[in-house]
């Protein structure tokens, strides 16, 4: 998510949609590997922290980061190799031609990622309730807790506040928030009026309806 929300600050480009979906993680591996035979497993580290229950049960195993887990499925058709294996969905081990040796091994079964729909100058979402902005704070005391401030006196929920470091500017943050309802909501759009005239800038990524899990 991190890197999406640097290209999010970067381009130009609205969210005009999420979307939820269940995350099922399954090991998989070369055709005539088994359990007994895997050595080293390839992974997004995303995906090698949601699994770490399954995976603490293997202590001998070498974790290798990855790009993203169908590459590391890819990888592994590739090498051929009864020693190494992925995780990855179940469709990527179909992909791939890779034989599954355990599946649903996700630490947790109420496992969730979100996808962002997004698109050059969008026209109005109908429905729209809930928006996404990146924004910073001047460099003064405070300057985090007045500008949520803008939200609070306003009765505006926010569902989500991340920071991330801003690239090439030392000690420099960005927050990322979400909160319920749309840019034309008199409240909010105060809200982002407010923040401003008290941050440094802000960025609104989008107003778009809120997936149901």
């Amino acid at each position: 998510m991190a890197q999406v929300n640097d290209l999010l600050l970067d381009h130009d480009l609205t969210i005009s949609g999420e979307i939820i979906v269940p995350v099922k993680h399954c090991l998989m591996a070369y055709d005539d590997a088994t359990i007994d035979t895997i050595k080293e497993v390839l992974s997004h580290p995303q995906a090698l922290g949601q699994c770490r229950k399954f995976l603490s049960n293997h202590p001998a195993w070498k974790l290798i980061p990855s790009y993203d887990t169908a590459g590391s499925a890819r990888m592994i058709a590739e090498g051929k190799r009864t020693d190494q294996a992925a995780i990855a969905s179940k469709r990527a081990a179909g992909v791939y031609g890779l034989k599954i040796l355990k599946e649903d091994i996700q630490s947790e079964m109420a496992n969730f990622t979100r996808f962002f729909v997004l698109e050059k100058n969008p026209g109005p979402v109908k429905g729209a309730n809930k928006t996404s902005i990146v924004f910073a704070t001047k460099n003064v005391p405070g300057a985090l807790h007045m500008c949520l401030g803008e939200f609070a006196t306003r009765n505006v929920n926010l569902s989500k506040l991340e920071s991330r470091p801003r690239k090439n500017k030392p000690w420099v943050y960005v927050f990322y928030a979400d909160f319920e309802g749309h840019m034309d909501d008199p409240n909010i759009h105060a809200a982002i009026g407010g923040l401003l005239k008290t941050g440094a800038f802000v960025k609104i990524l989008g107003s778009y309806r809120k997936a149901e899990n």
